[in-house]
């Protein structure tokens, strides 16, 4: 009901190359609420990919790529900032106005490469003439969207806060982005907070990582790093993971207004878009996805039988809420898709085979859940699940390789 034929041809395999590469620009996977680093979950279940390694897949197919791991909570600004000091190097500086206005360090971790996973992250070429192609999927959108805007433009608070000492990230004049591509992507953020809070979805989500790696539902058992270090909650020396768990749901800084929660919020992204630009240096592709087929009767959205079990009840929840209109109801058990296809205002077209820089080129709909489109939502390994998945993700790097 909802697949194009742009999705349809790169889930079957039925896309081909029309001209050579003219560049091979890494990519870099960004991903979404609550989402994990490879060496977490003892690396046996890739967010990206689940029984797949996303990342090894597409080296493999002759695509350099990286995936990046912020702050699964953490605000779109936190997250935005983290990932450019995780890719250039060097020590996270949330800018010194941010940092006052919200109650956290200034400074966060350093990625210097000294551990290995952090070292095959790192970019440290990455700039004007070594450019990337940025692939996000959910709060990873609006997190590439506020980097590039960053990159481009820099902060004028933050430039008049640090004055001397103030981060190259926020000078701007950075045209160091080739492409965003937007899987799912909350770009005018979700309802989902309005349901639940977001540690129980978090928990449901680890659940089925776990029970995907053979080890049970007890999220407290899982290797897995809150990356909340600003607001003083690393992981202490011969800390539990349910100690460290613990200690981290019962922090104050849930009502703070700079954590996922309120930047996801549909009041959160609105602020964010006020300032956050589509820049006419870059291309923008977007995907959208749903789970949810409208009743007969109630005009609700409910979750298809496909759906993913921990997320029926969240797909059907967002299918019912009316407070932001009908055009909101229709989700993939995370994220409204409506907010899938571009920040609401930015110029947008309806891909045609030619794409069109400085604009979002929606590729289309696809009938599947929040996390069947990364793969996340596969425990049983299915072969052929995976072979689409893979192929679908490679001949979208194709395309970006012609830009």
């Amino acid at each position: 009901m909802y697949r194009t034929a742009h999705w349809l041809a790169a889930l079957l395999g039925l896309a081909t190359l029309t001209a050579n590469a003219a560049n091979n620009d890494p990519l870099v996977l960004v991903h979404g609420f609550a989402g994990w680093d490879r060496d977490e979950l003892w690396g046996l279940y890739p967010h990206w990919g689940g029984t797949t390694d996303l990342q090894e897949e597409l080296k493999k197919l002759g695509h350099p790529t990286v995936t990046a791991a912020v702050g699964p909570f953490s605000s779109t600004w936190d997250r935005s900032v983290e990932l450019y000091f995780q890719l250039k190097g060097g020590c996270v500086d949330y800018g010194a106005a941010h940092a006052a206005q919200h109650g956290h360090a200034r400074m966060g971790r350093c990625y210097n490469g000294s551990r290995p996973y952090e070292d095959a992250k790192r970019l440290p070429q990455w700039d004007a003439a070594n450019r990337i192609h940025l692939i996000a999927h959910s709060q990873g959108a609006p997190t590439v969207n506020m980097l590039v805007e960053l990159l481009s433009n820099g902060s004028a608070a933050e430039r008049a806060a640090s004055g001397s000492g103030v981060s190259e990230l926020y000078l701007g004049g950075k045209d160091w982005v080739r492409s965003i591509t937007t899987i799912a992507g909350a770009n005018n953020g979700t309802t989902f907070g309005k349901l639940s809070g977001f540690n129980e979805f978090a928990k449901q989500l680890l659940k089925l990582a776990g029970a995907a790696v053979g080890m049970g539902g007890n999220p407290e058992d899982f290797p897995y790093d809150f990356k909340l270090d600003q607001w003083g909650l690393a992981r202490a020396a011969g800390e539990s993971q349910q100690q460290y768990w613990n200690r981290v749901w019962a922090s104050p800084i849930w009502q703070s207004r700079d954590v996922g929660l309120y930047t996801l919020s549909p009041e959160g992204a609105a602020s964010e878009r006020a300032w956050v630009r589509t820049s006419p240096q870059v291309y923008y592709f977007s995907f959208s996805n749903a789970t949810t087929l409208p009743g007969l009767i109630t005009g609700n959205h409910y979750a298809d039988p496909s759906t993913n079990l921990p997320l029926i009840p969240f797909a059907t929840g967002m299918g019912a809420y009316r407070a932001y209109g009908d055009g909101w109801r229709q989700n993939d058990g995370v994220v409204n898709t409506i907010s899938m296809k571009a920040p609401f205002g930015a110029p947008l077209v309806e891909y045609n085979g030619t794409p069109q820089q400085g604009k979002w080129n929606h590729m289309g709909y696809s009938q599947q859940d929040h996390w069947e489109v990364i793969g996340s939502g596969d425990v049983a390994g299915n072969l052929f699940y995976n072979w689409r998945l893979v192929n679908f993700y490679s001949q979208h790097a194709d395309m970006l390789k012609r830009l």
